[in-house]
């Protein structure tokens, strides 16, 4: 005979009974070795079934205690038993579906034990399960989303475990906050610098690998809130690559691309660090180092500008790509003799020689004025003869209008 939903929701009644029962013999001493197995069972059914219970039933349990029940075995009688706490948030997660109430009774008992979990425990499922009940009770409610995206601990662990694939809410969490600006920004301003330097790299490896996932409203934050309107000294190598990243996804790159404000305040960057890079002060964070076995020291990997000045050149190669606006700009404000010069090696900035030449390549393209700009270069001021590429070899290189053909490709 095939149940009916009534049926089912007879049975939840009396499985919700047992546990009541399950926990009164407990209480009075009578519980056995198999009250744990026969408790787990019990959700693992409550489990499967609960998405087929009619509200009103639902109710009836929320006002038997079943949240307080639950809550007693989570934290109490399954302390040592991470699967039956896993199988028992499931079993929550299922029942909350559509259901304010019952949401919002989940979140007030669950909340500090769902954060226990994802702070210290070493379960794969159960921190996976207590991510997922967060993560289903927060959609359900701003509020709720709010307290945990300002939890320093949470987000930090969800940061931490996201590359797990068991820990598949871990990324999911992610997801959901490079999609919205607002919850973005929510949870940059609580994180220490650290932890927004570790938020910034993740960014950096959605754009690589799941860019769809991150809104433009997120990009465009990240720029003007932490690149155009924030002081030199506070903007992060982070920050650069995110938009040096960003400006290659088409995706984003329009919106990049035409910023012209943008590309003003890259270029007082650039001028600033290239000048600091010719100091030979080592407590410089722009200067250049010159040795070739730098480039695999440790202390230069971990430098706070590592790819700092290849990034700017980066943005201005793809942000001149095109536009004559840009590329005249470059001229004008005499950003080419920088490239130029940054055409050397600098093992804190690998590939600068090769984002500078492809930068000189975008702004000579098209661009007779550029083009006599560099053929008459020596009557303009003189480049750094310590250059790993000589201007004959430039100009050889930006040869641009007789060698460049339409189908060359933009970004690299």
């Amino acid at each position: 005979m095939v149940s009916t939903e009534s049926d089912k929701n007879n049975d939840v009644q009396q499985f919700m009974c047992r546990l009541m029962n399950l926990n009164t013999r407990r209480l009075s001493g009578q519980s056995n070795s198999n009250d744990i197995e026969n408790a787990t069972d019990t959700f693992r059914w409550l489990r499967n079934n609960s998405p087929f219970l009619e509200d009103s039933d639902k109710c009836r349990l929320l006002d038997s205690r079943l949240i307080e029940i639950c809550s007693w075995y989570c934290n109490t009688y399954f302390s040592n038993e991470p699967l039956s706490c896993s199988i028992l948030l499931q079993f929550l997660a299922n029942f909350s579906v559509g259901h304010e109430s019952a949401q919002r009774q989940i979140f007030e008992g669950f909340c500090c034990s769902l954060r226990h979990f994802i702070v210290s425990s070493q379960d794969s499922k159960l921190l996976n399960n207590s991510m997922m009940l967060l993560y289903n009770l927060c959609l359900c409610d701003v509020n709720f989303r709010e307290k945990i995206l300002k939890d320093l601990n949470i987000v930090q662990q969800i940061m931490t475990h996201w590359t797990l694939k068991e820990l598949e809410y871990s990324k999911i969490f992610l997801d959901s906050i490079f999609l919205n600006s607002k919850d973005f920004l929510l949870v940059y301003t609580n994180l220490p610098d650290c932890s927004k330097d570790q938020l910034m790299n993740i960014i950096s490896i959605w754009l690589d690998n799941y860019n769809e996932e991150v809104s433009l409203d997120v990009i465009v934050v990240i720029r003007n809130n932490f690149f155009i309107n924030c002081d030199v000294e506070k903007i992060t190598r982070h920050v650069v690559n995110v938009l040096a990243k960003a400006s290659n996804v088409e995706k984003f790159n329009s919106e990049i691309k035409k910023h012209t404000t943008l590309l003003k305040k890259v270029m007082d960057l650039l001028v600033f660090i290239h000048k600091c890079s010719k100091d030979n002060d080592d407590s410089n964070d722009f200067s250049r180092v010159k040795d070739l076995s730098a480039l695999f020291n440790s202390d230069v990997q971990t430098h706070n500008r590592f790819w700092f000045k290849s990034d700017l050149i980066r943005l201005i190669a793809n942000m001149c790509y095109n536009n004559q606006e840009h590329q005249n700009l470059m001229r004008s404000d005499n950003i080419i003799p920088i490239l130029l010069e940054c055409c050397a090696f600098d093992a804190k900035n690998p590939l600068m020689r090769e984002w500078s030449l492809f930068a000189l390549r975008n702004i000579l393209e098209g661009n007779m004025d550029n083009q006599d700009f560099v053929a008459n270069i020596d009557s303009v001021g003189s480049v750094d003869p310590e250059s790993s590429v000589t201007l004959t070899d430039t100009l050889k290189m930006a040869s641009i209008k007789n060698s460049i053909s339409d189908g060359d490709t933009m970004f690299i």
